[in-house]
């Protein structure tokens, strides 16, 4: 798993300082630090527990805090998740937005700028959030659709995409170039999406070979050449 994911256990979760339905605002520090030590247990825990079996005495026994002092922070689970993945797409949006700009990809070739998303969004997918993005994953269908929020975090790695590669195809109009990062994202993140609930491909994040196939895949589909990795 990614190292650069996610903040450091201990540290104040900023995410969860902005408005979240369910979540009680912690003002005091030692209020702030219990509220972390439940957030970082669960986004452990849902490595390799699922949501439903998860429970709150669970979550307070991993925290090392009673169940008056999660009710005193979260409504129910639903909120509590709820934080989790605000934590989440916050921790993704700061590694995304530190690596993956115009600025750091100015000095990137094509097939250079395509390794670099399909890096990215592998350590994403098997960061320490991985059991909270599957969880998320398996609730799409949910009138709430908990995997809408990371689409706007996608939007904006896209539209990173799309401007650094806009005049990097001579063949291509800025049109279907465009269109064309769109699927190249498209295909990386739905192969990552499947991987996160079915394990028995041949291909897989547990080594690199999904990791590998992915930018063999990309950079074939934008008719670039690129060295195959060892």
């Amino acid at each position: 798993m990614s190292k650069q994911l996610g903040l450091i256990a201990g540290q104040t979760i900023d995410s969860l300082r902005g408005d979240i339905p369910g979540v009680y605002a912690a003002r005091q520090k030692r209020s702030v630090r219990i509220r972390d030590s439940f957030i970082n247990a669960g986004v452990e825990a849902l490595n390799n527990t699922r949501l439903t079996d998860l429970t709150i005495a669970q979550l307070c026994d991993r925290s090392g805090n009673s169940v008056g002092a999660f009710y005193t922070r979260f409504q129910d689970k639903d909120a509590y998740f709820r934080a989790l993945r605000g934590y989440a797409i916050e921790s993704h949006d700061q590694v995304a937005t530190t690596r993956f700009n115009l600025e750091v990809l100015a000095n990137y070739g094509a097939a250079e700028t395509l390794d670099a998303l399909v890096d990215l969004m592998v350590d994403i997918f098997t960061s320490r959030f991985r059991g909270v993005l599957r969880e998320s994953l398996v609730l799409i269908l949910e009138p709430d659709d908990p995997w809408a929020p990371m689409r706007g975090s996608a939007l904006k790695i896209v539209s990173v995409l799309e401007d650094s590669l806009v005049d990097s195809f001579a063949d291509c109009t800025a049109s279907e170039t465009k269109r064309r990062c769109r699927f190249c994202f498209q295909l990386i993140v739905g192969v990552l999406q499947n991987d996160l609930v079915n394990d028995y491909h041949v291909f897989t994040t547990q080594d690199n070979s999904l990791r590998h196939g992915l930018k063999e895949a990309v950079c074939a589909y934008m008719g670039l050449r690129r060295h195959t990795e060892s």
